[in-house]
């Protein structure tokens, strides 16, 4: 029976992450080889042969900006997004590999444990073509990605995996690129993610776009320089948004901050105060709030009036405005808890469970001579899966009730998008018909009924699509955007109005599979979609080898 660990990683937009759970069953943060708990998602091009991720890269923003990458993760799913450096194209999956190669690298010189199976998180709002990246970036990585998961539900479990008393949870997620708000009720035996929303182009770097925006306006009053030739000077740029960093968390602590700032022969010194600060960034702030407002609300049509605890995680809510403005507009009991490491931890946990699990049940088809079943290891039943159980407890070094207490919890998450596929409504118009919608539970299967549109039609296009709204039977396509298409073909021409049967199955880990049945000939198509985002099996297995042998500085 094998305790080779799964490692969970927070894939972050600013910085990352990777956890494991260790001998007493804790979830603990590995340092990289700087000594820190969070490597910056930052990577620098050395040369064709070598890269260097985290702290170097960062460092060598300022110097090589056009060999540098950073905030990869707001462009994760683009299939505009690409770079060429030294004559080689890299996309998202590409840039972010290079970033879970260091965590994972780096955590083997501690464990001295090859990382393999991995949880990785991404923001609760990531859709299928985002989260089918994030996996393909890991694979990338040469890691074997078990689980793609949300951060919100990732905390939650880190915050909440053995708590017995009831309750509901809102966990505000602030991190260094994107936003997220989340619902969840915990219960003895129960993890129950209600609504979940945000904003993938909100966060920290938002707030850090308003210092440089101040500073640049300050030295140009008092030098002369036009703003445009700091913003336009790319080694400048980044010498500025690295001094708005460390601006921004001075101000956590202190009153004001100065800085000096250096272009041409020019030099002068701006002070930025705590109360400027805030009122600078407070749009966005302002937004995460409107945003909470809109789950609250989401949550009360579900019959969730009542909030126990305000979970505020990611880095990014470590700045007083933060924590002040949130204890102001919502009357709950806010609690700051591990900003930048309980993603990870949860991930760990989740990984954890669900290595435990897949033991137990390998344990009980190894007693009973059968084949490996699933079951509910978390209650009792055969005395075989009572001595499984013990056996596997053991292995883990853990009793029998703690084993209990990981696996008691049965997790339920939702969509954070609405799936439809696109049909001709009642005024010949193309609209989208949702079949799944926001916030249902997930696994979900869902079939519903369609027909044809004109005489001896012998094909069917079928578009599907996701889109951020909820409870909406029409949506414009304008307002979606578009997951995939197939061909259901017929066997032979069929009249109008001929039935077609559209199944859509969405798996807990998110991922969308669709079937098409023709009731008339008995045609049927499995869509499996690749848009130009997401990389062919062909490409990600050539990426992988090409990422693979390039050597981490």
């Amino acid at each position: 029976m094998s305790a080779k660990h799964v490692y969970g990683i927070d894939l972050g937009t600013t910085y990352s992450c990777i956890a494991y759970v260790d001998e007493h069953g804790k979830p603990v943060v590995l340092q990289n080889d700087e000594g820190e708990a969070t490597t910056p998602s930052v990577v620098f091009f050395e040369s064709t042969e070598n890269v260097a991720v985290g702290r170097p890269a960062k460092e060598s923003l300022s110097i090589y900006p056009d060999r540098c990458i950073a905030t990869i993760k707001r462009s994760m799913g683009d299939p505009n997004w690409q770079r060429e450096i030294f004559g080689q194209t890299y996309r998202p999956q590409d840039v972010s590999s290079f970033i879970l190669r260091k965590l994972a690298s780096d955590a083997e010189r501690i464990t001295g444990e090859k990382v393999e199976d991995v949880v990785i998180t991404c923001p609760a709002y990531f859709g299928v073509i985002e989260k089918e990246a994030t996996r393909q970036a890991g694979t990338l990585a040469g890691l074997n990605v078990l689980y793609v998961i949300p951060e919100p539900t990732a905390a939650a479990l880190a915050y909440g995996l053995v708590q017995s008393q009831e309750q509901v949870i809102l966990v505000y997620d602030l991190g260094g690129g994107t936003f997220d708000v989340t619902l969840i009720a915990i219960g003895a035996a129960d993890l129950t993610v209600l609504t979940t929303g945000g904003d993938h182009q909100l966060g920290g770097k938002d707030w850090d776009e308003a210092i440089v925006d101040f500073f640049v306006q300050r030295f140009a009053e008092e030098t002369g320089v036009p703003a445009e030739s700091l913003l336009e000077d790319g080694e400048m740029l980044q010498e500025l948004f690295t001094i708005a960093e460390r601006c921004k968390k001075n101000l956590t602590t202190r009153e004001s901050s100065v800085e000096a700032i250096r272009f041409g022969k020019d030099r002068k010194t701006v002070e930025l105060t705590r109360e400027t600060f805030d009122r600078i960034t407070s749009q966005h702030l302002e937004r995460t709030l409107s945003l909470t407002d809109v789950e609250l609300a989401a949550a009360r049509a579900k019959g969730y009036d009542r909030i126990d605890k305000l979970l505020l995680v990611g880095g990014s809510t470590y700045m007083p405005q933060v924590i002040d403005a949130v204890k102001r507009r919502f009357p709950f009991d806010v609690r700051q808890f591990d900003p930048n490491q309980a993603v990870a931890k949860g991930a760990a946990l989740f990984g954890y469970r669900c290595r435990l699990d897949e033991e137990i049940k390998i344990r009980f088809a190894e007693l009973t001579g059968q084949p490996r079943v699933d079951l509910n290891t978390a209650k009792a039943g055969a005395p075989q899966l009572d001595q499984a159980r013990r056996d596997v407890a053991l292995a883990h070094g853990l009793t029998v009730p703690a084993l209990q207490a990981v696996l008691a919890k049965n997790i339920t998450n939702v969509t954070s998008k609405s799936f439809g596929v696109v049909v001709i409504n009642g005024d010949e118009r193309e609209v989208v018909a949702n079949l799944i919608e926001r916030d249902d539970a997930v696994p979900k299967t869902v079939t519903r009924r369609y027909c044809t549109v004109a005489e001896g039609q012998v094909q069917v296009k079928v578009r599907c699509m996701e889109s951020a709204r909820r409870d909406a039977e029409e949506v414009e396509i304008t307002d979606c955007d578009e997951v995939g298409q197939t061909i259901l073909p017929f066997a032979r021409p069929v009249p109008i109005h001929s039935p077609v049967e559209i199944t859509f199955d969405l798996g807990p880990d998110g991922l969308l599979k669709v079937h098409g049945r023709d009731l008339t000939t008995g045609g049927e198509i499995d869509a499996e979609f690749r848009t130009a985002s997401i990389m062919a099996p062909h490409e990600e297995e050539a990426a992988r080898a090409r990422n693979l042998a390039i050597r981490l500085a």
